[in-house]
């Protein structure tokens, strides 16, 4: 084996010599650093063959692991092979940054869930892969949603059609406040109930029909205008 000179630092890991053995101190628990009786887990440090032997939570931010050298009379076969350098400590850095970012991002995410529900199916299918955010979920959620808007405008709209009178009388009072809003926009206000109807319909059919990310808000008036199946208006089967 080589003679390196320890203590030696390996990323932001620091290797120390204890006797014939190597004591790597890492803030990382490596789940494939594994302990095992049989079939040894085996390091390479700069050449040297060792085997993994320990393992040890030694402080709050610091975990140990005890090599021994393999014994070249060793007839065992190996089981796990690690070739522990600066680029495994840098490529393990990175994925543990990315973890914790994508954990971060994800409480978020989770906490927007309803509104995730309404965006294009593309988007949540990409944030479910990347985030664990279920599309069909969020979308059942928007959709709820979106079924209470729907009874409240129309609500609105069946209260101030025959509110009128009270309009009327709250405006010469001066409230500022003109209720009749809906009766003079009556035909835009039926308009726009259609289409949150059909709206409403269409995204429910789609959740029905089992699809992994079903249909975000108004999505399908986007596949009528650019449908992926020219024989198809819809586009979505």
């Amino acid at each position: 084996m080589e003679n390196n000179e320890y203590p030696l630092n390996m990323g932001d890991d620091r290797i120390l010599r204890n006797g014939e053995q190597l004591v790597v101190c890492s803030k990382a628990d490596m789940d494939e650093w594994e302990v095992q009786e049989k079939r040894k887990t085996v390091i390479y440090i700069n050449n040297e063959v060792w085997c993994l032997v320990g393992k040890q939570f030694y402080t709050k931010n610091e975990v140990r692991y005890l090599l021994e050298p393999w014994p070249d009379a060793m007839r065992e076969i190996p089981g796990r092979v690690i070739r522990y350098g600066e680029k495994y400590v840098k490529s393990r850095d990175e994925a543990l940054r990315k973890m914790m970012f994508t954990s971060r991002i994800s409480i978020v995410l989770y906490l927007l869930t309803p509104l995730i529900g309404f965006l294009p199916s593309p988007v949540k299918t990409k944030i479910e892969a990347d985030f664990g955010i279920p599309a069909r979920s969020a979308t059942f959620i928007s959709i709820y949603i979106e079924l209470l808007l729907f009874f409240a405008l129309g609500a609105l709209i069946q209260i101030f059609s025959y509110g009128g009178l009270m309009g009327q009388q709250l405006s010469e009072h001066g409230s500022g406040i003109d209720p009749t809003f809906f009766v003079k926009n009556l035909p835009f206000s039926i308009t726009s109930l259609l289409i949150l109807l059909s709206d409403l319909v269409l995204r429910y059919s789609s959740y029905l029909r089992d699809e992994h990310s079903p249909l975000g808000v108004f999505e399908w008036i986007w596949a009528w205008i650019y449908p992926k199946n020219p024989s198809s208006k819809i586009g979505r089967h």
